[in-house]
C-alpha cells in the first residue's frame, strides 16, 4: 500500500454560506470536498443547530499547501469580516 501526503483544509463557518463557499472553492480549484452540520461552543457561544439557517457548517477539504492557502486567503478576505470563520489545515496521509 502507497500513501500520498497532503493537507486537510477544515472551515467552520455559518450554514448560509453553504451555497456560495461552494461555488468559491470550486472555482479555487477543489476537486471535491465534504459538508456536514457543526455544532458546539466557541468564542461565539453555543451554537446548538437548532434552526437550520443559523447554524454552521464544516466543510472539508484535501488538497496541496498551494490550493489550501488560495481557499483560506480568498474565505479570509471576503467573509472573516461579516460571518463567524474558523480554518485550519491538517497534514494528512491517504492511503492508496
Amino acid at each position: 500500500m502507497s500513501t500520498q501526503s497532503m493537507l486537510l483544509l477544515t472551515i467552520l463557518t455559518e450554514a448560509v454560506l453553504e451555497d456560495i463557499l461552494v461555488d468559491e472553492i470550486t472555482a479555487l480549484g477543489a476537486k471535491g470536498y465534504t459538508i456536514s452540520e457543526a455544532r458546539g461552543r466557541g468564542t461565539h457561544g453555543v451554537r446548538t443547530g437548532k434552526w437550520s439557517a443559523g447554524g454552521n457548517i464544516r466543510i472539508e477539504i484535501l488538497g496541496d499547501s498551494e490550493l489550501c492557502t488560495r481557499i483560506a486567503d480568498r474565505l479570509q478576505a471576503n467573509y472573516e469580516r461579516d460571518y463567524g470563520l474558523l480554518m485550519f489545515t491538517s497534514a494528512v496521509e491517504l492511503q492508496n
